[in-house]
């Protein structure tokens, strides 16, 4: 499971979404908006097979309570099972309806887009998987205590980050700062002035940790700031 995180920077994309693979396993974006009724497309082959449900009496019905709503949305409805069917034939998507929810998943963002012809006045969100990505391996005489390193970017930082970084790391004792990080936050958070030593993060700062879900909720609090990843390991025993 990942973190979703807010963006306003990025043109179509409302969220990142931080997580270890793609969505299926192939897919980068998502979109996901409300549909009234979807949930009738489940056993509508074509269009017409929503105006069957819509007359019949037997157990592939509309029920009685949907049906206003039902009619109301129909030609949405039915306009999105003609999307539905093209993208199934040419392989490019999975959907997936819950209820009045439906999610699409795709590698083609600006296909995706194409979805809110059925009904422009609806609101869409549109997610991409930022996936962690390892940069190498690094190698120890002994076991490491941690499975995984990720340095820090050297930046200049803004407001609160010392403070707000310090306080995940003590809430967190799957994350341990390197001595230098630990140094730094410490000075950052106590100084009574102003340093501009305080003002720059460093390259060199790093944080060890195993659970993966625990760099997802780094990631989702201080992404920008993350620079590369890698995987701690014992040296192999030479042959």
């Amino acid at each position: 499971m990942g973190l979703l995180k807010s963006v306003d920077n990025v043109p179509g994309i409302d969220f990142y979404d931080y997580r270890d693979d793609d969505y299926y396993n192939k897919y980068q974006y998502r979109v996901r908006f409300k549909l009234t009724g979807a949930r009738y497309t489940w056993f509508c082959k074509v269009p017409e097979d929503l105006d069957k449900r819509l007359t019949s009496k037997g157990g592939y019905s509309i029920r009685k309570e949907d049906l206003k709503k039902v009619t109301e949305h129909q030609q949405a409805i039915k306009d999105f099972i003609v999307w539905r069917n093209l993208k199934r034939k040419e392989k490019s998507v999975t959907i997936r309806v819950e209820y009045d929810t439906v999610a699409i998943f795709s590698n083609d963002l600006q296909m995706l887009k194409e979805i809110e012809k059925i009904d422009p006045t609806n609101e869409y969100d549109y997610t991409e998987v930022q996936k962690s990505q390892f940069a190498g391996v690094k190698h120890f005489v002994r076991e490491p205590k941690h499975k995984y390193r990720i340095y820090l970017k050297s930046r200049r930082v803004e407001g609160d980050f010392a403070k707000d970084l310090a306080d995940l790391i003590k809430r967190s004792p799957d994350l341990q700062p390197s001595d230098a990080l630990r140094i730094w936050l410490k000075g950052a958070t106590t100084a009574t002035t102003s340093s501009w030593r305080y003002r720059y993060c460093s390259s060199s700062y790093s944080i060890n940790y195993n659970d993966e879900s625990t760099l997802s909720y780094l990631a989702l609090m201080h992404g920008d700031m993350l620079g590369k990843r890698y995987k701690l390991e014992k040296r192999p025993t030479p042959v």
